[in-house]
């Protein structure tokens, strides 16, 4: 399995070049694109996404409030549920992860012949469909 060694260690990488750019930590991108890909969530989630306490969750959201990077809201109908949400600098922040990311692949695949890419691309949505069945989140 020396391709997974190769590929965590080259993808690590990039996400950490991009937190150094951004300033942001691990577990503030983390939460950034999981909201980007997922929506509002709610604050008792968070600790369960990042596999952290509640306090220490409500703790680093209330740093990202504090950051301008995302807001918090209450639902309507129940005041004690409170959703965190993406401000603008905190879209464009996710936004920049996605698109370094995309940057990331691109330059991996055009290191391959077009052919290639066609069948790697397949293969790796069959992986994607099987480990989205995997997800213990």
């Amino acid at each position: 399995m020396e391709w997974t060694a190769i590929f965590a260690r080259l993808w690590m990488y990039e996400i950490n070049r991009f937190n150094r750019e951004t300033g942001l930590t691990f577990g503030q991108m983390n939460l950034l694109l999981h909201i980007h890909y997922h929506g509002p969530c709610e604050v008792s989630d968070v600790s369960e996404l990042l596999q952290v306490s509640p306090p220490g969750a409500s703790q680093m959201v209330e740093r990202m409030v504090q950051q301008g990077l995302v807001k918090r809201r209450e639902v309507s109908g129940d005041r004690r549920v409170r959703l965190v949400e993406l401000t603008e600098q905190g879209q464009r922040k996710a936004d920049g992860s996605v698109n370094s990311h995309l940057n990331w692949i691109r330059n991996l695949a055009g290191r391959i012949e077009p052919d290639q890419r066609k069948e790697a691309a397949r293969h790796l949505r069959e992986l994607t469909d099987k480990a989205s069945q995997m997800e213990l989140v």
